[in-house]
């Protein structure tokens, strides 16, 4: 429990500053916004490799599903700040297309079904029954996260 606890407050704490930090679009240095960007999505890619593991039953930290799916609605929420009109332009190393910024509707579009799906992913985190998350996981990388991987995002 005091693991989950810890967790919990951690996760809240990272969207705290995390949501702080990207109101400060005007301020930020060349590059800033891209390094940002990249540790919130470093961040979901995290969250999603903890909630797979829990799915396959890699780990033994079943009690983490509802604390790891609240901290990827948050970075899910977070993300709509992350790519500000001009950051674009910013300089430094991004795998961010221009699309992200010359389609915004259909950009917005893909980031409110990421908030949907892990919206999602919460309620079937809440069930505690893995199998239940594993199809809400599924769900989220399906319609969420390859479909702006597959539109918004250069190439490996």
């Amino acid at each position: 429990m005091q693991k989950f606890k810890a967790l919990t407050r951690g996760v809240l704490a990272a969207a705290a500053v995390a949501t702080i930090a990207a109101t400060g679009v005007a301020h930020a240095s060349d590059g800033g916004e891209i390094k940002y960007r990249k540790a919130v999505m470093k961040a979901v890619g995290g969250h999603m490799n903890a909630l797979v593991a829990i799915v396959k039953g890699e780990t033994a930290n079943k009690a983490d599903m509802t604390a790891l799916a609240n901290g990827m609605l948050s970075l899910a929420k977070i993300s709509q700040n992350v790519f500000p009109a001009g950051s674009d332009a910013m300089g430094g190393e991004t795998e961010a297309l221009g699309k992200v910024w010359d389609d915004p509707a259909g950009f917005k579009k893909v980031n409110m079904a990421f908030v949907e799906y892990s919206e999602k992913l919460v309620t079937a985190a809440e069930s505690g029954d893995p199998k239940t998350l594993g199809a809400a996981v599924g769900a989220l990388g399906k319609n969420a996260c390859k479909a702006c991987h597959d539109d918004y995002r250069k190439k490996d």
